[in-house]
């Protein structure tokens, strides 16, 4: 249903009632049907941007929240799914659309952080309690996972204060209750972790084929499972690695502030590199740095990052070596920057609209300049 003016006061009212969680069951379906309707989103904008300024202001009670996380995570998923139809609009709305889009997004994104996050960790926090009397006296696990979707980052911090941030189409998974004799977690993704320092309790990192065990410090690790290698990149502390070698031997290593540890996952081979640590952790940062980076990892960075499809038509390309910081730039942004500073020419195939309503990615193929 569209919003006329009779009727915002109303929906302004329920919006707060929404972003304090103080809404019913049948409030909160009344604000998904409105936001289900295109026609609302921008008329929708401010008011969803003024009451997170006021909810960001005060403090949430957390037991109101919880109580309505169902409801919550419904909502932010319309949200969500607004978002990749409105960036399909035609182009007769282009300009107006993408100022709406770019807002919303941000909106979206602030909102999920306030939201879900706090009622994640509540709910972990609840659920450590319960097994803490329960079914954790026999000594059983629940392991927690937290996911990004790809395109987006977030942060997050867990039951014993470490600090999380996870890079884009990223999983992160943990058990409860958290410290028994070592804090373990596992990670498929990226994921930048500044870990509570806590001697008794080291912290460790099940990243494929790479386990990383610290006390408290600060590292990035990248360990996608379509990727042929997995790093550790160490900003301070100290790290010790562990790892298979080729001859199926098992090797323990030290890794130092300002090193990279990068393990071949086909050879199973480490190598260990002094590197410029700000180029691999200032995506937690929104920026996006190569420093005489080749093409080809370029366009890797670039894939996740912006959840497209980018192939280079020529070969002679992957060995093209550019340098660039990004912060704000948007893609169409980049790939022209790109063609002003490389040989390159770019072409972008639209979104397909698949049968349940979802998109492909968007395509872009990059060719050498004649």
């Amino acid at each position: 249903m569209a919003v006329n003016r009779s009727e915002y006061t109303k929906i302004s009212f329920l919006f707060a009632k929404y972003l304090n969680g103080t809404c019913s069951k049948t409030e909160a379906d009344e604000i998904v049907s409105i936001l289900e309707e295109a026609e609302n989103d921008i008329s929708l904008l401010d008011e969803v941007s003024n009451q997170w300024d006021r909810l960001s202001s005060t403090q949430n009670d957390e037991s109101n929240l919880i109580e309505n996380q169902q409801t919550m995570n419904q909502i932010l998923d319309k949200l969500h799914h607004r978002i990749r139809l409105d960036k399909e609009k035609d182009a007769n709305k282009a300009v107006v659309l993408k100022k709406s889009v770019a807002k919303f997004f941000t909106v979206f994104s602030r909102v999920a952080a306030i939201l879900i996050l706090p009622l994640l960790i509540y709910s972990l926090y609840l659920s450590y309690g319960k097994f803490k009397t329960g079914s954790s006296a026999a000594g059983r696990l629940v392991w927690q996972t937290v996911k990004t979707p790809a395109g987006m980052q977030t942060d997050f911090v867990l039951p014993d204060g470490s600090h999380i941030w996870l890079n884009s189409g990223s999983v992160l998974s943990y058990p409860l209750p958290f410290v028994q004799e070592k804090r373990e977690v596992t990670l498929t993704g990226e994921a930048f972790f500044d870990v509570t320092r806590d001697n008794a309790h080291p912290f460790v990192v099940a990243a494929g084929k790479m386990n990383i065990e610290v006390k408290g410090t600060r590292f990035n690790v990248i360990n996608y499972t379509d990727e042929k290698f997995t790093e550790l990149i160490l900003e301070s502390g100290s790290v010790h690695l562990i790892y298979v070698d080729h001859k199926g031997d098992k090797n323990e290593t030290q890794i130092n502030p300002g090193e990279l540890a990068t393990l071949d996952n086909t050879r199973n081979l480490l190598s260990v590199n002094k590197v410029d640590v700000s180029k691999y952790t200032a995506w937690k940062e929104g920026m996006l740095i190569f420093r005489d980076d080749q093409m080809d990892e370029v366009v890797r960075k670039l894939n996740r990052w912006f959840n497209v499809e980018i192939t280079l038509q020529c070969p002679e390309l992957k060995d093209y070596v550019y340098t660039a910081t990004y912060r704000d730039e948007t893609l169409p942004q980049i790939l022209e920057l790109l063609k002003i500073s490389s040989p390159v020419e770019y072409s972008i195939t639209d979104r397909k609209r698949l049968p349940d309503n979802s998109y492909t990615k968007r395509k872009i193929t990059i060719t050498k300049r004649n």
